[in-house]
């Protein structure tokens, strides 16, 4: 099928599924309904005037396996803020205790935090208004089971003017006996998966960064092999089919060559996941794949609206079977019932596609588009790249303020597709590099572009593109964003976007603009203020539509950059 067969295709398949249902987002979206507010709208904390503690912890690892046990480590986070936030209690500070306070909470000294799961335990000193300390924890003596244990973390600081403070947090530890099937671990320093290679299980784990696509199973792999071999040419390292997985003999034949291709792969439950004793089955027939990475449950569950509990009742029952693969939904609204939704998954993808909409009027629909009514593709939306920035980071914000930052990550799905329906073009090839790089600089672990067959040819299409950037993304960007180690800050000026990241010897930089206009960014606008020689400082990886000299970058529209530092 070529691809603008597809694109029809997708259309009316997005049609069709949008007059099954009543409402999308909680909104109703026909000219013959009446504006009625959705309502699940998520609740910003209160501010505090006066400095909160947010004591978290967590395993460094989920799961750790009986190998791992003598150099488990828990992550310790101590962070002051002013927000309420989940978990978030007053804290006494020596001097001025007020948000408009210039001490910085480094100057405040440490906090003695206890760490007990079982009978095993440690205590240690760590430092008051960090994030990501490492306390290591010997967990051997504890007997490996499928069964979490119950982790106790507790924290006590004092001033010379106040009583003793006490803190309390809980986590949770999966400690599982060792597999020679698939695993695939969550850093929760950092949010990255760890896998083996897929076709040595013997070998050791690494950190792996995502990449790859959505592919419809009946519609292409059912009828062509050759595509997963295309992906694979590609440099992508992830394959995700789209059910209905209908024909068994077939969907093993992809397995097997996607097995064959050292290809990850995501098994997908849309279809059956509020079914749970389909779930079951599935779990029981698929969870020893030597390549499976994660399972994936619900998918626009807030779109569809969904029952609240049911992601959540899926993912209990695939850890009870399973454990060693993580879980992920995918949700699509801006802001619609966020919560309970992301309950049940520790990978939260946001699929927003803002490229060729119209994003105050629905060509499908012949209706307006506000926050209270309308479906114009991309919810909420202003129709270009700034809604992807405003839709990861909200996500990742959103996760904090619940007190899941560790323990849930973010995934991107950039939009691979247009030309049709809600979308009047189809991104091109540096669109959707911007994308990826966007979502890289507000946290995003994670990359599943929807979907394949897309635009191909020279390097101005998506999979032009894509050759070279996938190597770029493993080869470079990849060991900035597992690193524990490494600092990471966010930018912007003038509607470019940089994100910024320092291991201790040199800096990441990933720059795109979200606008139309040329832009001149000084290199201190983006943290690298003490450039002097930027021919011997700077390495160019890779650019497009963005040039840079001695003392600042320059953008033009759309334009995108990736580059390497050292001060």
């Amino acid at each position: 099928m070529s691809f603008r067969r597809y694109l029809l295709v997708l259309a009316t398949s997005i049609s069709t599924v949008l007059v099954q249902g009543q409402t999308w987002c909680g909104k109703n979206y026909m000219a013959n309904q009446t504006v009625v507010p959705p309502g699940g709208q998520f609740v910003l904390p209160p501010q505090s005037n006066d400095s909160l503690l947010a004591f978290r912890c967590a395993p460094g690892f989920r799961p750790y396996l009986e190998e791992d046990a003598k150099t488990a480590v828990f992550v310790v986070d101590t962070r002051i803020v002013y927000d309420w936030i989940n978990g978030a209690s007053p804290i006494s500070l020596p001097g001025n205790n007020t948000k408009s306070a210039s001490q910085s909470p480094s100057d405040a000294g440490n906090i003695t935090v206890t760490i007990k799961v079982g009978d095993v335990h440690t205590t240690q000193s760590v430092p008051l208004g960090v994030t990501g300390y490492q306390v290591p924890l010997d967990i051997s003596k504890l007997i490996a089971q499928k069964t979490p244990y119950h982790v106790d973390c507790m924290a006590s600081y004092r001033t010379p003017s106040s009583k003793t403070q006490k803190y309390f947090a809980n986590a949770s530890l999966l400690y599982f006996p060792n597999s020679t099937s698939s695993v695939t671990k969550t850093d929760l320093r950092t949010g990255s998966l760890w896998v083996r290679p897929v076709n040595n299980s013997s070998s050791g784990f690494r950190p792996f960064i995502p990449q790859g696509f959505y592919v419809s199973f009946d519609q292409y792999l059912a009828k062509n092999l050759s595509l997963i071999d295309q992906l694979k040419a590609d440099g992508f390292n992830t394959i995700h089919p789209i059910p209905p997985y209908d024909n068994a003999t077939l969907f093993e034949q992809v397995i097997n060559r996607t097995i064959e291709l050292g290809l990850y792969i995501i098994f997908d439950m849309r279809s059956n996941y509020q079914n749970l004793s389909a779930v079951a089955d599935l779990v029981n027939t698929y969870k020893d794949l030597p390549n499976l990475l994660t399972w994936e449950t619900a998918h626009e569950p807030d779109g569809n609206s969904d029952p609240l509990n049911a992601a959540k009742l899926a993912y209990d029952l695939i850890y009870q079977m399973d454990g060693y693969h993580p879980i992920s939904i995918v949700l699509n609204c801006e802001d619609y019932n966020f919560s309970p939704y992301v309950e049940g998954a520790d990978i939260v993808l946001e699929d927003a596609y803002p490229i060729g909409i119209n994003a105050t009027y629905s060509p499908v629909w012949d209706t307006p588009c506000t926050p209270d009514f309308g479906h114009c593709g991309c919810d909420n939306c202003k129709g270009g790249l700034i809604d992807i920035k405003a839709r990861v980071q909200t996500y990742k914000d959103r996760l904090d303020i619940l007190g899941y930052d560790r323990t849930k990550t973010v995934w991107t799905t950039p939009q691979a597709f247009g030309s049709g329906a809600y979308w009047d073009t189809t991104p091109t090839g540096q669109q959707w590099a911007a994308i990826g790089l966007i979502s890289f600089n507000h946290g995003a672990m994670g990359s599943m572009s929807y979907q394949y067959p897309t635009t191909t040819g020279n390097v101005t299409t998506i999979e032009g593109t894509a050759t070279n950037l996938t190597a770029i993304i493993t080869e470079s960007i990849q060991p900035f964003l597992v690193d524990p180690r490494a600092t990471f800050s966010v930018y912007s000026y003038q509607g470019v976007d940089a994100g910024l990241w320092n291991n201790g010897t040199m800096y990441l930089l990933l720059v795109a603009n979200t606008g139309d206009n040329e832009v001149i960014v000084p290199w201190s606008a983006v943290g690298l203020g003490k450039i002097t020689n930027a021919t011997a400082q700077v390495n160019r990886i890779f650019s497009v539509l963005q040039k840079f000299n001695a003392s600042s970058l320059t953008f033009f529209a759309d334009g995108i950059g990736i580059y390497t530092v050292t001060l």
